[in-house]
């Protein structure tokens, strides 16, 4: 079992209480609103956000918060990324595969970060330099009794599978990827040349796959930091390997990324350089 640090004690509290209001609504919307086009939001996302920073905030009173729907709160050198409701459209349509994700940042680089999926009672947490980790939460527990005494933990390893023709890859597409065609030439490419891709409705979810070796890699180009932050550091501390599309240092406020279990990292970088989406100017 890893030893929890008060960071990741308040997060999977604040989790917590952000999967039981995801159930309790999950099938019994009232309404669903649109923040634009194709970009809905609903009282889950809103309701779970504000559980989250009310617990945070308790926790940790000098700290920042960046949320997808409350956007900023406070300036600070640790800043918690959230993402109260990853994989809204799912949930709008009761589809049950959506995440909780929680990342604390200190001077802009991702230290802590946990999902919960609240269908499966999953957590997923990393800390930096202390690898990833996995147990189950049926129950969606919020005491720490919960999670340092009889909680049975795994340690997060990416996948041995080195060879691109034998990886299953996942991505996301922009609401306007039809009239844009972002990503639309890198899913070509990379169609013909992997095993199989998906398309999950999850960043969160698409990175803790990679950290748990369910799948070989994902890309995205427009997800916002709080989208990625966690998911990201996941699949660092479980050994694989992230960038921007270009194989950059990853910057989870750089609009784009490339996580894989490091061994066919590469060989993606190689096909994704056959296309145009979001790779920009050469250095």
């Amino acid at each position: 079992m890893p030893e929890l640090s008060p960071y990741i004690l308040a997060a999977l509290r604040a989790a917590c209480e952000a999967g039981r209001i995801q159930r309790r609504l999950f099938g019994r919307l009232a309404r669903v609103d649109y923040k634009g086009w194709h970009d809905p939001v609903t009282e889950a996302d809103r309701a779970s956000e504000e559980a989250i920073v009310e617990v945070l905030r308790g926790a940790f009173p000098d700290h920042a918060f960046l949320g997808e729907e409350g956007g900023r709160r406070g300036e600070a050198a640790y800043t918690w990324l959230i993402d109260p409701l990853d994989g809204t459209h799912n949930y709008a349509r009761a589809l049950p595969w959506f995440a909780v994700s929680i990342a604390l940042c200190h001077n802009g680089r991702s230290i802590a970060g946990i999902v919960l999926n609240p269908v499966l009672g999953e957590v997923y947490v990393a800390e930096r330099g202390k690898g990833a980790h996995a147990t189950a939460a049926p129950d969606l527990c919020g005491d720490a009794a919960c999670w340092t005494g009889g909680s049975r933990w795994r340690r997060l390893a990416v996948s041995g599978v080195a060879r691109l023709d034998d990886a299953t890859l996942s991505t996301g597409f922009p609401a306007d990827a039809g009239a844009t065609g972002v990503n639309l030439d890198h899913f070509a490419n990379l169609l013909r040349a992997a095993a199989r891709l998906r398309n999950l409705g999850s960043a969160a979810l698409s990175l803790a796959a990679v950290a748990l070796g369910q799948m070989e890699g994902y890309w995205e180009i427009g997800p916002s930091a709080w989208d990625l932050a966690a998911g990201a550091l996941l699949v660092e501390e479980a050994g694989g390997r992230v960038s921007d599309l270009r194989g950059r240092p990853f910057e989870a406020h750089g609009g784009q990324i490339l996580a894989t279990n490091g061994r066919v990292h590469d060989q993606v970088i190689a096909v994704l350089a056959r296309g145009h989406s979001g790779l920009g100017q050469p250095d």
